[in-house]
Order: C-alpha cells, then sequence, then structure tokens
C-alpha cells in the first residue's frame, strides 16, 4: 500500500514538472515570435516610405560591379551621398576625401550601420570600369558605391537632392558642392556645404540617426 502511494506521489509530481516546462517552453516561444515581429515591421519597403524620400525614384542605376539596381538598395543603413564625376579635377576629389574624413571618424561599428554613395552626374563617361579605376585610385572600400544612370535619371535625382549642375562645353560641370546624409528612410536629414569642411557636425548627425 505504501509503495503504490509513493508511486502515485511521483506520477503527480513528474506530470506537474513537465506541465511547467511546457508552459515556459511556450511562453519563450511566444515571446521570441513577438520580438521577430517588432523587429521585421522596421524594415523600409515602398509601401511605408515618406514622399520625400529618393526610394520613391524608379530609376535603374548601375554600380561599379556592373550591378543595376534600384535606390531602395540603400534603404534601412544611413547613406552618405554626394554628386560628383570621376573626370573631375578639382572640387570631386576634395569632395571625396572630405567623405573619407567622415568616414574614419566613425568606429568600426558605427560604419556597419552606414553606406558611402557616389553618384554621377556624368552617365556617359561614368562607366563601371571607369568606376573601378576611380575607386582604386581613391582607397575606396567595400562600404562604398558608385552608380551612374540615364542623363533623365541624373537630372531627377539632382533636382530632389537639390543639387545644382551645369554641364560646361569642355564636358565638365559647375555643380554643387554639398555631402548629403540620408536617414535609414532616404530622406535628407543634414547637409554638409562647402569644402575641407570640419565634419563635426555631420558626424554628430550620423549618430543621431543610428
Amino acid at each position: 500500500m505504501l509503495n503504490n502511494f509513493k508511486t502515485l506521489k511521483f506520477i503527480i509530481l513528474t506530470s506537474c514538472i513537465s506541465l511547467f516546462l511546457y508552459s515556459c517552453g511556450s511562453q519563450k516561444e511566444h515571446e521570441t515570435s513577438e520580438v521577430k515581429t517588432v523587429v521585421d515591421s522596421t524594415k523600409i519597403t515602398m509601401s511605408n516610405i515618406p514622399d520625400e524620400s529618393i526610394f520613391n525614384l524608379q530609376s535603374k542605376w548601375i554600380t561599379q560591379h556592373d550591378d543595376s539596381i534600384s535606390l531602395i538598395k540603400f534603404a534601412n543603413k544611413i547613406t552618405v551621398a554626394a554628386m560628383v564625376f570621376t573626370h573631375c579635377q578639382s572640387a570631386c576629389p576634395r569632395i571625396v576625401a572630405d567623405i573619407q574624413r567622415i568616414e574614419n571618424a566613425l568606429t568600426s561599428q558605427e560604419k556597419e550601420q552606414v553606406r558611402f554613395l557616389l553618384i554621377s552626374m556624368d552617365p556617359e563617361r561614368d562607366t563601371p570600369p571607369v568606376f573601378r579605376e576611380f575607386s582604386k585610385e581613391h582607397g575606396l572600400n567595400e562600404h562604398w558605391t558608385l552608380i551612374s544612370s540615364t542623363m533623365d535619371a541624373t537630372v531627377e535625382i539632382a533636382n530632389v537632392l537639390g543639387v545644382k549642375v551645369k554641364k560646361l562645353s569642355d564636358g565638365g560641370f559647375d555643380h554643387s558642392n554639398t555631402i548629403y546624409i540620408l536617414n535609414k528612410k532616404g530622406v535628407v536629414a543634414y547637409q554638409q556645404n562647402g569644402l575641407e569642411v570640419s565634419p563635426d557636425e555631420t558626424l554628430k548627425q550620423i549618430r543621431l540617426l543610428q
């Protein structure tokens, strides 16, 4: 009789433990599912971008790696962007150097949240092989993307960003010397105007967006 009682007590205790473990496991699984849903909801898609975002532009662009992309490829990270052309011998190399100063001031962790984008205003000459040579000459790493498109697309993005571009008779361009900080939704959050400007305020704005 005593042994039967002990056996019954053991069975009840085991059942209670099993039920408790199952409940904890189910709760944990539910919590994990909720966290996953929250994370997924932060992703930027065409359905949740602001009207002023450059991601609304439907143009296609070619990168230095011969990849065809849309601008929404740059969603979900901060983008440091400028319009340049590779044959420029004066302002454009200095704009690239200014962006590199920004890049070098970021920590390794901060760099993982930032991309660097050069948009060509000279699509006829700025082809992927030319971009690759330009990247090599200026020591641009894998965090940089160089893109060109049609002239219509180039004029369109210049208008959206507010870049003033004028083609010259010698094939060059007069243009604004501006570095743009785009938030994760492709909206201009800050502009660094001029050449060889201290990057302190730009870095502050980048860090506020992270």
